[in-house]
Order: structure tokens, then C-alpha cells, then sequence
């Protein structure tokens, strides 16, 4: 029997948006931990490591229902990223807190995958954290010891000397990695063991260092074969809308060349007079390049650094050299090999030379440019 065309090209569209559900499928369950068991709120299937909080803010459920009052203002409740509930993870000198789940499905050997989450941490602890990520390994990494910390590393890590600050807004953390295959679960929290690893205080003070984040929204896709970002890794792009080509009405074609095209004003960070330290539209920046570079193993950069004329008395090399150290620092933090970047500190090569003429900020510089 012949079946009509018109009916095998409907079964062909459907089969062909059946395939593209799969391959975006977000392989954490319950990533938004909006899920509901029975009439409550629940975070399952997610297991805690010691004590993490979970929170819901909701017009039908009162907040003693669901987190008892604590003397503890980390636990005033704020508003989920998205739907109506989020957890917490708190972390002393000597003690972390971790979330683990089971994948909904094992990862597959050389195939690379995207992580995503969102975090905020509270205004109420005193210090930022330097690092967060999360670990995929195939059985569970005994991270309470100092040696789980060390023999498992987590194959995502965002790293800020600074710290990982904005209390206002949820946080984009994400990264890509390739599987070695068997990896079904995922470990969510910070992995450094050292206390000077961990935390960048936010004012002095002498009781214990504490810093409280808030997480919601957790993702893990598999890319396709064109390394076609996951759905919102075009976030910074649209952030910066100049910055990337768009000559193209193929949306597709966009999406995937997303970070194939850096702009300089992706590749460019400023510095204030006689400083050093990145900003946090220069962490943005360099968010971006991480992330490029974590897509296209085979790239190698060239970090050029720049003084404007008489900074820092008179000593622009040295100072072009510590703002170049500055981005390698970042991006060596984020585990981008050493051995794909070459720094090289060029000084003043400006020629703008007046004290207070706006245009000095185009020598106080840092580029990043993509070798051959």
C-alpha cells in the first residue's frame, strides 16, 4: 500500500521535532526544584550533602510551612529566578555543603556537554566565594575529605579572585566539558579545600567566614555535532549587541557561530589610571572568551597588554605586565591550559600622552588576540 505524501511529510516533521526535543533535552531532573510531590513543594531527586536549605516563595504557602523561622537573616526569602522555589548552600573554612542528583541519563564518551546554573549570594554573610561548579563522575566522590576535593575535581569551575558578587541579580555559571563516559552524577557547590581558596571577604570583620549562595535553574545539555551552544548561550551576546557578527537572517547560522566571531569590543578590557584589576564588564568580557575557547580546544591567544604614557610613575611596562597577568590568571582559574596562551607585555605604545585627555583609556588595555 502507498501511503499519501501528504501524510509522510507530516510523519517526517514530527519525527525531525521528536529528534530536536532530544537533543535539547536538559538532562537534570527537577533542575528548577519547582516540582511537586503530592500538594508541597519538593527538591527530589536531589540528595544533600550536610545541611542545604531549601526555600519556597509563594502566594499559596506561607513561609513557616515550608522553612521553620531561624536566627539566621540568610533565610529572609527572595525571589526564585524563575517558578517558586530555589535552595541554598552555605560554606565555613572547614565546611561545605553540596547538592547531588542522578542525570537522566548516563553521559556518553566523547561527547561534549554544556552546564548551566544560576546563583546569588546573600547580602547577609560576609564573604563572596572565588570559585563555584559543579563535578560529573559515575559514583559518589566523598567530598567531605580533603583528598575527594582533590582526586575529583569538577570539570566546571568558574573562578573569580574577587569574588562571585551581585546580590541584586542571579549569576550565569556555566561551562563546557567533554565526557569520558559513564559520568550519572553531578555534584553542585565549591570545591576548593583551602579557606584562602575559598573566600574573598567583603569587609573585615572577626567572626568566621561565611559565605551563603542562593541557586536556582541547574541544565546540563548535550551539543550537537556543530558544538551548537545550549539555549542561553547567547546570553552575553545579547548583552552586548554590537559586539558580535550578524549579517546573516539564518538564525541557526547565528547560533552557531556565536563564538566563532570575538568582536573587539569582546576582546578589548579597559583599566582605570594606574590599576590593575579587571572590572566587572572585563569579567563579562573574559566570560565570553572562556567560554569560546572551552568550545575550540585547538585555539591558542595572546594576551597584549598596554600602559598609557607616565602611569604608575613613569614604570608603564610593569604595569602593562601586571594587567596581563591579571586576564592570564582569570583564564588559567577557569582551567584554560597555560600552554594555549602566550602573555606579552607591551607598555606604551600610545599616542595619546595628556593627563586627564578621555582618550588615555584606549591605552590602559588589555587584548586578547586569536592566533592563527
Amino acid at each position: 500500500m502507498r501511503i499519501p505524501t501528504a501524510i509522510l511529510t507530516v510523519f517526517c516533521l514530527c519525527l525531525i521535532f521528536s529528534w530536536q526535543r532530544v537533543q535539547s533535552q536538559n538532562l537534570v531532573p527537577n533542575g528548577s526544584f519547582d516540582d511537586v510531590r503530592g500538594s508541597r513543594p519538593s527538591m527530589k531527586p536531589w540528595k544533600k550533602i550536610n545541611t542545604v536549605d531549601f526555600f519556597v516563595n509563594s502566594d499559596e504557602r506561607r513561609y513557616k510551612e515550608v522553612n521553620a523561622a531561624k536566627n539566621d537573616r540568610n533565610y529572609i526569602l527572595r525571589k526564585p529566578r524563575t517558578g517558586k522555589a530555589y535552595v541554598g548552600l552555605r560554606v565555613w573554612p572547614k565546611y561545605n555543603e553540596y547538592l547531588q542528583v542522578q542525570l537522566c541519563k548516563p553521559l556518553e564518551e566523547g561527547k561534549v556537554y554544556s552546564f548551566e546554573m544560576y546563583v546569588t549570594p546573600s547580602r547577609y554573610s560576609n564573604c563572596y566565594l572565588k570559585t563555584i561548579g559543579a563535578s560529573f563522575y559515575s559514583y559518589r566522590p566523598p567530598y567531605t575529605t580533603r583528598e575527594g576535593k582533590e582526586d575529583f575535581p569538577p570539570q566546571v569551575e568558574v573562578y573569580r579572585p574577587f569574588g562571585i558578587r551581585d546580590t541584586a541579580d542571579w549569576i550565569r555559571i556555566n561551562g563546557v566539558f567533554v565526557a569520558k563516559g559513564g559520568e550519572k552524577l553531578m555534584t553542585i557547590g565549591n570545591f576548593a579545600w583551602a579557606p584562602n581558596d575559598k573566600f574573598k571577604r567583603k569587609k573585615f570583620a572577626f567572626n568566621k567566614r561565611e559565605a551563603y549562595y542562593y541557586v536556582d535553574d541547574i541544565a546540563v545539555y548535550e551539543l550537537d555535532a556543530n558544538g551548537m551552544p545550549i539555549k542561553d548561550s547567547v546570553a552575553y551576546s545579547n548583552a552586548y549587541p554590537d559586539t558580535l557578527a550578524n549579517d546573516s537572517d539564518d538564525i541557526d547560522n547565528d547560533l552557531a557561530s556565536a563564538f566563532a566571531v570575538l568582536d573587539s569590543s569582546i576582546t578589548t578590557m579597559f583599566f582605570t589610571e594606574n590599576e590593575y584589576k579587571l572590572d566587572d564588564q572585563s569579567y563579562r568580557k573574559l566570560g565570553v572568551i572562556t567560554e569560546y575557547l572551552f568550545e575550540n580546544p585547538a585555539v591558542k591567544i595572546r594576551i597584549d597588554a598596554y600602559a598609557a604614557p607616565g602611569e604608575l610613575d613613569g614604570q608603564e611596562m610593569k604595569l602593562a605586565e601586571k594587567r596581563g597577568k591579571s586576564v592570564y590568571i582569570f583564564l588559567t582559574g577557569n582551567k584554560i591550559d597555560r600552554n594555549r596562551i602566550e602573555l606579552k607585555p607591551v607598555g606604551n605604545s600610545c599616542e595619546f600622552y595628556k593627563a586627564g585627555d578621555p582618550s588615555r583609556k584606549y591605552c590602559r588595555k588589555v587584548e586578547v588576540v586569536i592566533l592563527p
